[in-house]
């Protein structure tokens, strides 16, 4: 009798061991590209734990399918209280080589970037400044070797692979400035009323800076996956 009931005992265990719900974890992929609106296409890298997009945005229209506002002349480039870009200098050469330049009133809009990214926050810049050692030696890293970048281009090793490189900006007056020399980068916050943060990088220097600037700035940006 005792024999009976252990057989039945391991076939039930069997049994209910083949039963069991198997459970299956899904990771998302790891982009290797992102394309926005107009069909631009952006590669991606990791760095730390973040995903970065190599080049500066290019896109012409918000993701929605909007235009975004172009060709303004000095004075409504000045007083402009709503998004808008520019070209360095109207040369549309420069749009190739280093993406557009736009007032921060366009990345207040949330709808620059394409879907699963987005325009960094000063927190997440600081978060990949302070993976490539911190201010005093992320430019460094994340300079492009280019001779684009006039010289000295101090530090330049491009080690993290973002490939920045000098756009210049545009300035709250309208004019253009410092193509080889500088590059900004808009954060996504603002930092009061008239100014929103930004992270820029320099010929002169092997560190970044992060500060605030005038709203309607030009400034290049750069994307970040969510």
């Amino acid at each position: 009798m005792k024999k009976i009931i252990y057989a039945i005992c391991v076939c039930a265990a069997l049994f209910s061991t083949s039963c069991k719900k198997s459970t299956t974890t899904t990771i998302d992929p790891v982009p290797s590209s992102v394309t926005d609106i107009d069909g631009n296409v952006y590669e991606v890298i990791k760095i730390g734990n973040q995903y970065w997009t190599t080049s500066n945005l290019r896109t012409s229209k918000y993701n929605d399918g909007t235009p975004i506002a172009t060709g303004l002349n000095t004075s409504n480039w000045s007083s402009a209280t709503t998004g808008a870009y520019a070209l360095y200098d109207d040369d549309p050469l420069n749009d190739i080589t280093y993406g557009k330049l736009y007032n921060w009133h366009a990345v207040n809009t949330g709808k620059l970037a394409p879907a699963g990214f987005h325009v960094p926050s000063s927190t997440e810049w600081a978060t990949l400044v302070n993976y490539l050692g911190g201010s005093n030696a992320a430019g460094g890293p994340l300079k492009s070797t280019s001779t684009l970048w006039n010289s000295p281009n101090l530090g330049a090793d491009n080690s993290s692979g973002f490939n920045a490189l000098p756009a210049g900006f545009r300035a709250t007056t309208g004019g253009y400035s410092s193509l080889g020399n500088l590059t900004y980068f808009w954060g996504n916050d603002e930092r009061n009323s008239t100014q929103a943060e930004y992270m820029s990088l320099n010929r002169n220097m092997a560190n970044t800076a992060m500060n605030g600037a005038t709203k309607t700035f030009g400034y290049s940006v750069r994307l970040v996956k969510d």
